[in-house]
């Protein structure tokens, strides 16, 4: 079946193609009693509106492209809600992409986004992303959400990471560990070298030190994660603290330090990173820094609309503020769920 066109409703109507489109511009020039029936004309047809056609005559898709490199990860799904809840209130539509870690993937996504005249795109950037992986952009502007990368000047929004590390380092501390590790993230991350720095600062600011071999790299991924928290413990079975890159990483580290036949929340005291849903439900109720993922989500997706609108305003560096919450895995008690 042939596509409803704007000629094909004005006909039907016995009125000009002119005026189809002014009602389709809600404009105040066509009469009430033509509108309404150029309306109904609309639906009885099924005329569909060209979104692509419009596209080529003002430049503006309305869509934004966000590439993200996971959305398993239920941190990942939030900052992609967040997103949708700016953008859809704004009548622009988000198209989402996943690169899965995939640089190459990630290249040719984004180049597709491109080819699309997207008005903008928000990136997670793949691990070991360079600003020369990226395609030529074309103007089109980015904006990066929770990993920086160096070398792009474009805007940033992401966590308080570095505190939040401290902060969990100085809790841990407050329940006796003298022997805090953490566990996670790959060595290139920003977001690694953000949060193993707060436990660094916590430590060398007490006369400790995190030496290289209780900073362990891993995927950010529980199977990853159970391994090399078993072979930390099994080579410094004195540690007693660990922070985790995240709360996934801390689900693995759970499960090495259960199947060594030892106790979380005593022995061996654990924090994670992101505060997931599943965290307050895990038993034991796991202890987190909370990132607030939809919320930076939302404030990614105000920036990218400011840009695709013109703004030369200066770039945006903007990160929210972290909360430790403290549940059983760091010895405290289970917080009653409402």
């Amino acid at each position: 079946m042939a596509r409803v066109t704007l000629i094909d409703v004005a006909r039907h109507c016995g009125v000009s193609r002119a005026t189809v489109s002014l009602v389709l511009n809600d404009s105040p020039l066509v009469a009430a009693t033509t509108r309404d029936r150029v309306r109904q004309a609309m639906t009885e047809l099924g005329y569909v509106y060209n979104r692509a056609a419009a596209s080529l005559r003002t430049q503006h898709s309305d869509a934004i492209g966000v590439v993200l490199t996971n959305i398993t990860n239920p941190y990942f799904a939030e900052f992609a809600a967040g997103l949708q809840d700016t953008l859809t209130s704004s009548g622009t539509v988000p198209l989402l992409a996943v690169s899965g870690e995939d640089r190459e993937l990630q290249h040719r996504l984004m180049k597709s986004l491109v080819e699309r005249n997207v008005d903008g795109i928000v990136l997670v950037p793949a691990h070991g992303t360079a600003p020369e992986d990226l395609p030529d952009l074309l103007g089109t502007p980015v904006v990066l959400l929770a990993r920086r990368l160096d070398g792009m000047d474009v805007d940033y929004v992401g966590a308080q990471n570095r505190d939040g590390g401290y902060a969990a380092a100085e809790h841990l501390c407050t329940h006796g560990c003298r022997r805090i590790s953490f566990i996670g993230g790959y060595s290139d991350a920003s977001a690694r070298d953000e949060r193993v720095g707060g436990v660094e600062e916590f430590l060398n600011e007490r006369g400790f030190t995190l030496d290289s071999d209780r900073s362990v790299v891993c995927e950010p991924a529980r199977p990853q994660a159970r391994d090399a928290a078993m072979g930390l413990l099994a080579e410094d079975p004195d540690v007693d603290g660990i922070v985790c890159f995240s709360d996934v990483v801390a689900f693995g580290v759970l499960d090495a330090i259960a199947d060594m036949g030892r106790s979380v929340g005593s022995d061996v005291r654990v924090i994670g990173f992101d505060d997931v849903h599943e965290a307050g439900l895990n038993r034991p109720s796991l202890s987190s820094v909370a990132v607030p993922a939809r919320e930076t989500g939302r404030r990614a997706g105000q920036l990218v609309l400011e840009r695709a609108s013109g703004s030369t305003e200066p770039t945006v560096r903007e990160e929210f503020a972290t909360k430790l919450e403290p549940r059983e895995t760091c010895g405290c008690p289970r917080p009653v769920l409402r």
